[in-house]
Order: C-alpha cells, then structure tokens, then sequence
C-alpha cells in the first residue's frame, strides 16, 4: 500500500475493523472518510492479499485438515447429541453458510467457501 495519503496504521486498523465485522459506512464514520475510499482500501487490500498467497502459498502439504462448523454438526449427529432431523431443519434455516477447510496444525485456512 506504499504511497496512500493514508497512514499505514490508520489503514490497518480500518482494514482490522471490516475484518471484525464492522460495516463499510461504519468504519467511514469512525475514520473519517467517505464510505467509498474504505470500499476502494478494501478493494485494494483484497488485491494484495490475493497475490501473496498466489506468491507464497503455493504446494501447501499437510497431515490433516478439518471442516470447520459443519464437521461440529456432524459430529454432534454421530454422537447422538442432535437428531438427523434437526441438522438439517439447522442447516436449512439460513440460505447463507459458510465451510472452511483449515490445516489444525498451521491454523493455515485452506479454503473458504461462502454462498
């Protein structure tokens, strides 16, 4: 990001509140900026993120990867904690979801898929 008017930890820290869940227009009042140049930061970060792990994240080998909330639901079925029947009333209460497949030892997220 060498060359924004911005401070690097100004940038940060906005980049680090979207991160936590804060809005675009919320994070542009707190900063004090227009909505659209925290859309255009994250645009931007979105960018870099992108080509360091094309850069440096490449031929990953691990020992194990886990399923992250969906493999809990399961389990919980398996274990006799929750019934075939209300995993999938669970499941089909919300059309958004999230999966993500992390390597438990790196904590590297190997994919993500949201819909």
């Amino acid at each position: 990001m060498h060359g924004k008017r911005v401070s690097p930890d100004r940038l940060v820290w906005a980049i680090g509140a979207l991160a936590e869940g804060l809005g675009i227009r919320a994070v542009a009042r707190v900063f004090e900026v227009d909505p659209n140049t925290v859309l255009q930061w994250l645009v931007e970060v979105a960018d870099h993120a992108a080509a360091f792990s094309q850069y440096f994240l490449h031929d990953v080998r691990v020992t194990q990867v886990q399923l992250d909330e969906l493999f809990a639901l399961l389990s919980a079925v398996k274990d006799g904690e929750v019934s075939e029947a209300e995993a999938v009333q669970r499941l089909s209460r919300s059309p958004h979801w999230v999966w993500a497949a992390i390597d438990p030892e790196s904590k590297l997220l190997l994919a993500l898929n949201m819909g």
